[in-house]
């Protein structure tokens, strides 16, 4: 009797084990489901990630463009900020023509001491000298104003880079300054700062670009690094 009641107490028990093994397997299945959803998430997600990446470089000429574009228009405004200063340079260079102006009215006011011996001709000489000043004296006066346009044209790399500056900061818009930092110095500000200190210790353009060259291993066809050689040009003449 007594080896029938432990064979009976071991089938329930392998009937438990079995019970146990079944929820486990239902578990097991549950898990896998899941696995397989989120492997399925996994990839759409790494399929967007690619999307965004394409994306990104199809934006990335664009906004280059765009950069561009914006140092066109602030290059522009700075030569129109230049223009209306100029009258104000202009004035001590406004005093040298009326040096120059006036033997040309003393010449003129030597005629009609000429013609004053003839009592009968008297009203042509009067009528000659009012014609001749009022179509010689603009032309001397037009001289000066043109002047300062030639000392601007002097410097072939002024026409080219823009006009140069003492500190290099000057030579970098709002613009130019977020593109830099993101594209060069990447999002270090202080970094960026150190450097254009650097630079502007420094004698010429060779000796900046070897800085810059031997320092950063930055992309030099891309139009961010020419951009900033353009910028150089303008520190360094």
């Amino acid at each position: 009797m007594l080896k029938m009641k432990e064979m009976e107490e071991l089938i329930k028990y392998f009937e438990k084990q079995e019970a146990r093994i079944a929820e486990l397997e239902k578990r097991l299945t549950v898990q896998e489901e899941r696995i397989a959803v989120l492997v399925e998430e996994r990839n759409a997600l790494r399929a967007r990630l690619g999307d965004v990446e394409t994306a990104q470089q199809e934006v990335k000429p664009k906004l280059a463009a765009i950069a561009g574009h914006l140092n066109r228009m602030n290059e522009i405004l700075e030569e129109a900020q230049l223009r209306t200063l100029t009258p104000e340079d202009e004035q001590p260079v406004s005093e040298e023509p009326e040096t120059v102006v006036e033997p040309e009215v003393q010449e003129v006011q030597e005629e009609p001491e000429i013609q004053a011996p003839e009592p009968a001709v008297e009203p042509e000489p009067m009528a000659a000298p009012e014609s001749e000043p009022v179509a010689e004296e603009p032309e001397p006066v037009a001289t000066p104003e043109s002047k300062p346009v030639v000392e601007e044209q002097a410097s072939p790399k002024a026409a080219i880079y823009g006009k140069a500056v003492d500190d290099i900061r000057l030579a970098i818009s709002l613009g130019d300054r977020f593109l830099y930092q993101r594209e060069l110095f990447g999002q270090n500000a202080e970094l960026m700062q150190r450097t254009l200190d650097e630079l502007n210790k420094l004698g010429s353009f060779d000796e900046a670009l070897h800085y810059i060259n031997s320092k950063f291993e930055w992309d030099t066809e891309s139009n961010t690094y020419q951009q900033f050689l353009v910028t150089l040009h303008r520190r360094f003449g």
